[in-house]
């Protein structure tokens, strides 16, 4: 029996599309490195002292659109928390590029997940510069909040040379 999936939903076939992708995945990395460094006004403490969340206004003014307009079903939400991770940097990318490994990482976090297409596997045998489109569905443990559907892609770079803390 054939099945036909929704377009999009089979990979990526045009080469001018991998190269949006590409384009689009170096830019998001730029902006979250960014964003990793920038402290107030782009980053508040949550009205309960917990985590800081993004000041989507301030976002806006830092980050102007790139790519137009954000659709009005699209929804943004950002927190950000820092802690100590005690695995080999290596380890962790790959526990993270592997979508088996990153689902069993996350078990509450992840019901399923699946990689839609590989645009690039990495340069010289290394996962920089790896790109893949992924499809997955969130979860929290709580039957008031359903299971989330979600699109993204999965970039790795390696950054300052491979030193650790670098700034």
């Amino acid at each position: 029996m054939a099945m036909t999936r929704p377009a999009g939903l089979t990979g990526i076939e045009m080469p001018f599309e991998r190269s949006m992708l590409l384009e689009l995945a170096l830019t998001a990395m730029d902006e979250l490195v960014k964003m990793a460094q920038i402290n107030n006004p782009l980053w508040i403490r949550s009205l309960n002292g917990g985590k800081e969340v993004l000041n989507h206004e301030e976002y806006v003014r830092t980050f102007p659109p790139c790519i137009g307009m954000k659709p009005s079903n699209f929804v943004t939400e950002a927190t950000r928390e820092t802690g100590m991770v005690i695995i080999n940097s290596m380890a962790l990318v790959e526990t993270l590029m592997d979508v088996n490994r990153w689902t069993e990482m996350f078990p509450c976090l992840i019901a399923s997940a699946s990689t839609t297409d590989v645009i690039s596997t990495g340069m010289g045998g290394s996962r920089n510069g790896a790109l893949q489109l992924m499809h997955a569905e969130l979860q929290l443990l709580s039957p008031l909040v359903p299971v989330r559907p979600v699109r993204f892609l999965r970039f790795s770079k390696q950054h300052c040379g491979g030193r650790v803390g670098c700034g």
